[in-house]
């Protein structure tokens, strides 16, 4: 007899009162592939798989930001407009780009914003690569041809040398940049709206609550 046939039946009220927040996971893929990333720079062992590392650490730095604008968005807006027209503004708020988001938010929390400096001038280098995978379309040359002069061993280099846009731009350097300017980015923002940290993880209330145990008839 398996346990589903030994259990009795039973009547019961189940709570299920819990929220997940993906940025929570999202930050943790981040820091999973960032770790992996700066122990491989730092030993020096450059495997054949470390540029995709590197696509996926910045992918997961721009999704976890998006979720970041938006659990910091939702709690501003319920707070300050009240539950009745939250859902209101709440649905035009996300459908903005994420730096609309963030200009938004600066104006709910009253907070200074310098987009020309780091850590959020970073965010506009950071999306234009995340849309390059997001949205993958060919990368051809600049300048297909053109008249040089060097030896037969040169030119080939030269050539074996070619990368395409998307990977001039995803560098360790830059790729590591991103993760912190992300990371003050989110404690500002949260400082600002007065949002404590352990309001952003995931979590809530999970239960039973026996009712009765029913008799086989009684099904």
């Amino acid at each position: 007899m398996d346990d589903k046939q030994a259990q009795p039946l039973i009547r019961a009220k189940v709570t299920n009162d819990f929220v997940d927040y993906p940025h929570n996971d999202l930050a943790n893929a981040a820091w999973f592939f960032r770790e992996r990333l700066t122990k491989a720079f730092e030993s020096k062992e450059h495997s054949d798989g470390i540029f995709v590392d590197m696509m996926a650490l910045v992918t997961m730095i721009a999704f976890a930001l998006e979720g970041y604008a938006n659990f910091i968005g939702q709690r501003v807006i319920e707070r300050q407009t009240g539950k009745e027209k939250a859902q209101e503004v709440w649905a035009v708020f996300e459908r903005k780009s994420v730096v609309c988001k963030i200009k938004a938010i600066k104006k709910m929390i009253d907070i200074d914003i310098d987009w020309n400096k780091r850590p959020y001038s970073t965010i506009g280098d950071l999306f234009e690569l995340r849309n390059m995978f997001a949205h993958p379309k060919a990368h051809r040359a600049k300048e297909r041809e053109k008249i040089l002069v060097g030896t037969d061993g040169e030119l080939k280099q030269m050539l074996r040398d070619f990368k395409p846009e998307y990977e001039q731009r995803l560098t360790w350097d830059f790729a590591n940049a991103a993760y912190e300017d992300i990371d003050l980015i989110w404690n500002g923002l949260l400082k600002a709206a007065e949002i404590e940290l352990h309001e952003t993880w995931s979590g809530g209330l999970q239960g039973i609550e026996l009712i009765e145990v029913l008799n086989p008839q009684d099904n």
